[in-house]
């Protein structure tokens, strides 16, 4: 998701060094998830509360403890729980750079892995020791960056899909008709990320999922739980949030970046989503410093 990509939020990967770790609590801007889909590989920690994951065709409830696993490419995005405040860690990973061509001639299932003819186990109880000790461990290192940290991040993340593909926790991957039917929703997140800040239209989204209108927006409605209309003024709105934390822009110039002509308007959809004003955000929900 572009708008991520403050340097105050999110620990960046390079070639260098191909992981990216972010911690996620109630006064992060990013608490919720927003649909997306990316090339990165994806570890989802659950510390504390629950998650509800959308993962392509399937619902994961992470509880405390809990671990998710989500192979790039896959859509997925979601929303901790009401009831308890969550938190949460990320790490994604760039396995075409760790996983090197010498490593992948000398074992196969990197290579069906990288090329998804495999597909990864995504839910991983708190109970599967022998993963959440690999998973608990990275979580560590790119918290707390000990002397040759890389080195080690290196060996768990060996560790991590050697342990996996012992205990054969991946299948084979036959594409369904319903997950090619979820694959159609991709084109229309990128548009959403890429063009925000315009006046999309709806026919403009059915268009990009190349469905008629009416039938796209009860597919997308089944997918998100949100019309597409409704899920483009969320997301301008997480934008927004992102842009109150990290930028010094003022509300009217936020306003217009996210979509919005109408400043007064903005506010409004704010508060419908947020049930504050975009100042009383700023006052009361500025993100604090993570590990």
């Amino acid at each position: 998701m572009k708008y991520l990509d403050y340097p105050e939020q999110q620990k960046h990967g390079s070639l260098d060094f191909p992981y990216y770790f972010y911690r996620v609590t109630p006064i992060h801007p990013r608490y919720t998830m927003p649909y997306h889909w990316h090339p990165l590989f994806e570890i989802v920690h659950v510390f504390q509360g629950q998650f509800h994951l959308q993962l392509d065709n399937s619902q994961l409830d992470l509880k405390a403890g809990d671990t998710a696993l989500i192979q790039g490419g896959l859509t997925h995005g979601g929303a901790p729980s009401p009831e308890e405040d969550c938190i949460y860690e990320c790490i994604l990973i760039d396995l075409e750079t760790v996983f090197s061509h010498s490593v992948r001639q000398y074992e196969q299932m990197l290579t069906d892995l990288l090329n998804a003819k495999i597909l990864i186990r995504n839910f991983f109880p708190s109970s599967v020791t022998e993963i959440h000790s690999i998973v608990s461990q990275m979580l560590e290192l790119l918290r707390s960056k000990p002397k040759s940290y890389a080195l080690s991040l290196y060996g768990c993340t060996y560790l991590l899909f050697g342990t996996l593909f012992a205990r054969h926790d991946y299948q084979e991957n036959a594409l369904s008709r319903e997950s090619r039917r979820f694959s159609s929703l991709k084109p229309v997140f990128s548009m959403i990320e890429d063009h925000y800040s315009e006046n999309l239209k709806l026919t403009v989204l059915a268009r990009c999922a190349n469905l008629n209108p009416s039938y796209f927006c009860r597919y997308f409605k089944e997918f998100t739980d949100r019309t597409p209309m409704d899920y483009l003024n969320y997301y301008r709105i997480e934008v927004a949030c992102e842009q109150l934390s990290y930028t010094d822009k003022t509300i009217t110039e936020i306003a217009h970046s996210c979509g919005f002509s109408d400043s007064s308007y903005f506010i409004k959809v704010f508060r419908h989503y947020k049930h504050m004003t975009p100042t009383e955000y700023t006052t009361n929900r500025i993100p604090r410093s993570e590990g």
